[in-house]
C-alpha cells in the first residue's frame, strides 16, 4: 500500500478521530532512488487506543519507541511504529501523536494490542508522571519505587538531576 492508501484506511475507518495527518517522503540508499515514507497522525487522547487498534489490525506494526515532551499545558507523546517491512518499497515509519493534559495525565495503555509497549509506557509514566491506564505492570524501571521525581516534567523544580545522580548506582564513580 502506498501512503495515501494507508491514510485513506484511517480516514474511512476512524473519520473525525484523525485530527491531522501528513506524509513525508524521503529518498534513501546509495543512489537516493528508494522512497521511504514517514506517516504522521495526530489524534485525541480519548481516540488514541482505537487508532492504534486500527493500525494493528490492518498493518502489523512494530513499536519502535515512544518519545515525548511537555509543550505548554500538555505532554505530547509520539508513538513511533514501523510497518511494511519485507515489502518491496513498502516500508514506512508511522507516528501517532496524542496530547495528554498536564492537569489530567491519564492515557490508555496499548499493551493489550502490543505487549512490547510496556517498557516504553512504564518509562513515560515514570519520567513524565503519567497514569497509564491498564498497563499490566506499573513498577518503576529507572527510579526507586516511591520516588516522586519526574525528570522530564517541567513541574519539577530543577533539583531532579542532582537527586538522580545520587540515586543511580553506576554513577557512584563520579562522586
Amino acid at each position: 500500500m502506498n501512503p495515501e492508501q494507508i491514510l485513506s484506511s484511517f480516514r474511512e475507518a476512524l473519520g473525525e478521530k484523525v485530527l491531522e495527518d501528513r506524509t513525508i517522503e524521503r529518498s534513501v540508499g546509495v543512489l537516493k532512488s528508494k522512497p521511504v515514507y514517514d506517516i504522521w497522525l495526530v489524534v485525541g487522547r480519548d481516540d488514541f487506543h482505537d487508532v492504534v487498534a486500527h493500525l494493528c489490525a490492518k498493518f502489523d506494526p512494530h513499536l519502535s519507541v515512544i518519545s515525548g515532551e511537555e509543550i505548554g499545558n500538555d505532554v505530547a507523546l509520539n508513538y513511533h511504529f514501523s510497518t511494511g517491512w519485507g515489502e518491496h518499497y513498502g516500508e514506512a515509519t508511522f507516528t501517532i501523536r496524542t496530547l495528554v493534559p498536564i492537569d489530567d495525565r491519564r492515557l490508555p495503555s496499548i499493551c493489550d494490542l502490543l505487549p512490547g509497549a510496556q517498557t516504553s509506557e512504564r518509562e513515560k509514566r515514570e519520567f513524565f508522571g503519567l497514569e497509564i491506564e491498564g498497563i499490566p505492570d506499573d513498577r518503576n524501571i529507572f527510579l526507586p519505587e516511591g520516588s516522586t521525581l519526574h525528570p522530564w516534567s517541567k513541574e519539577d523544580d530543577g533539583g531532579t538531576s542532582k537527586e538522580l545522580k545520587r540515586l543511580v548506582k553506576w554513577e557512584a564513580r563520579d562522586e
